[in-house]
């Protein structure tokens, strides 16, 4: 038997005595929104499945493998974080849809899979990416002859090193993996591997003063010209068969004035969109740009210093443009004095590059600008870095009451953009979150951490802003 997959549309309007005898001739009845899984273009060897929740993702996977068992032999395997946990979610789906196949099979149904009826060989069958005993290791090499792998809640699979160990001994031509998964935080590998981001909208309707709650998340977009990939998205508002009551319930997550209100939970669980994983972010709304696209903007570069022997001496170089600001991490290393004067010198700044330095260390201030007595050198030092007798243009960064508060609130004016290849500044950008109270409420003081190259960046757009609006950089 062929099977015919057809829109749940499109069947809706076929009349009621037809339904079941076309159902029986192998069609197949898919949801809308799912009828890519059906219809995928002939290289495809993976699929990811994800959203927020209500999304039917987990359903239709489930009725897909359900089928390819069981008309077309296919063997499947079923993926889980901890193989203890699967009969309690997608096998069970599977089980359900096998019962709902409406014309019989080769195939048997088991409390554990499915097999076939003759061959007596396993079409369904489960592991897990970890042991359920913590003492055991899971076996993670590939499973020989599987024609498709479903990975599900794909969220809680951390390792990459696992899952690829897993896919790569998948070795049968045309073998699929569908992997299916509520969206995780934006530092999860799949999103890395398959999705770039965008800005998330705010939702509609939620008032100006409660918009802020719901800045710093993420749409994914799929990556183009993966080989073999297809990304299929879907959210609550695809799916008609979900009860009005627990529509409301998911629309009042974004209602400031309903008790349920959680804008992360709904801007995460419901709409799907990433976030960091971490609430009460100082910096939400930071868009990335490749590296050498900032090279290439035709602006000057200024930069800021963070001094550091312990922790890092963080030294960002910043552009403007506008109201658009644009930063790239150059140093997180501890340094001392004289290697951040030797850094200076690699990089060939002179008296034309201003560096607007922490404040709080007037001693390095003075003689990074004054420069290197030539007896305090090194011969060697002295050969290799002659400009560093000269001193830079180095001034204070402005610091005053609130000035931290107020330089965040000057940054979240701005347009702001971080090179992608500055992993440092990001995870920076990621981790840096405002402290709480005893009660658990964000204050208007970050938590200490996370700042050795968001302070830098800081004191540049302080040091540009610092008079009544005014630039005091040259542009």
């Amino acid at each position: 038997m062929t099977l015919k997959p057809l829109e749940a549309s499109l069947f809706k309007k076929i009349p009621e005595e037809l339904k079941l005898p076309m159902r029986q001739s192998g069609v197949v009845v898919v949801e809308d929104a799912l009828i890519k899984l059906w219809t995928l273009p002939k290289d495809t060897n993976t699929v990811v499945l994800i959203g927020g929740r209500g999304g039917m993702k987990t359903w239709c996977a489930s009725d897909f493998i359900a089928h390819q068992a069981a008309v077309n032999n296919k063997r499947c395997v079923v993926l889980r974080d901890e193989h203890s946990r699967i009969k309690d979610t997608i096998l069970n789906e599977i089980l359900d849809r096998y019962d709902a196949i409406p014309f019989k099979t080769d195939t048997e149904k088991l409390t554990t899979g499915i097999k076939d009826a003759k061959a007596g060989k396993d079409l369904v069958f489960t592991m897990g990416f970890r042991a359920s005993d913590n003492k055991k290791k899971a076996n993670m090499k590939g499973i020989s002859d599987i024609d498709i792998a479903v990975v599900e809640e794909a969220e809680d699979i951390t390792d990459p090193d696992k899952f690829n160990t897993f896919v790569d001994g998948l070795r049968k031509e045309g073998c699929l993996v569908i992997v299916i998964l509520n969206t995780p935080d934006i530092g999860h590998f799949i999103l890395k591997s398959y999705f770039d981001t965008i800005d998330a909208p705010i939702p509609e309707g939620v008032p100006e003063q409660f918009k802020k709650d719901f800045e710093g998340y993420y749409k994914i977009v799929p990556k183009k010209n993966i080989p073999g990939f297809v990304a299929i998205q879907t959210g609550y508002t695809d799916n008609p068969h979900l009860p009005k009551h627990v529509v409301d319930r998911y629309n009042s997550y974004k209602d400031p004035s309903s008790n349920l209100y959680n804008p992360h939970y709904y801007m995460t669980a419901i709409m799907g969109y990433a976030s960091t994983g971490r609430k009460g972010q100082v910096l939400k709304k930071v868009q990335a740009i490749p590296l050498a696209d900032y090279m290439a903007l035709p602006f000057k570069e200024y930069y800021g210093q963070d001094f550091g022997t312990a922790a890092p001496a963080g030294f960002v170089g910043v552009k403007f443009d506008k109201n658009n600001c644009y930063c790239r991490e150059i140093n997180y290393l501890p340094m001392n004095v004289l290697s951040i004067a030797k850094l200076y010198c690699q990089l060939g700044l002179t008296a034309s590059d201003k560096i607007v330095a922490d404040c709080a260390d007037e001693k390095a201030i003075k003689k990074l600008k004054s420069g290197f007595r030539i007896e305090e050198l090194s011969e060697e030092d002295y050969k290799n870095y002659p400009g560093i007798v000269n001193g830079f243009h180095v001034v204070p960064c402005v610091k005053g009451s609130d000035s931290v508060r107020n330089g965040i609130d000057k940054m979240d004016t701005l347009n702001l953009f971080a090179v992608s290849e500055s992993k440092n500044l990001w995870s920076e950008i990621y981790n840096r979150v405002y402290d709480q109270d005893k009660n658990g409420n964000y204050t208007n003081d970050p938590k200490p951490g996370n700042d050795h190259l968001q302070d830098p960046w800081m004191y540049v757009i302080q040091d540009r802003f610092s008079k009544k609006g005014q630039s005091s950089i040259a542009v």
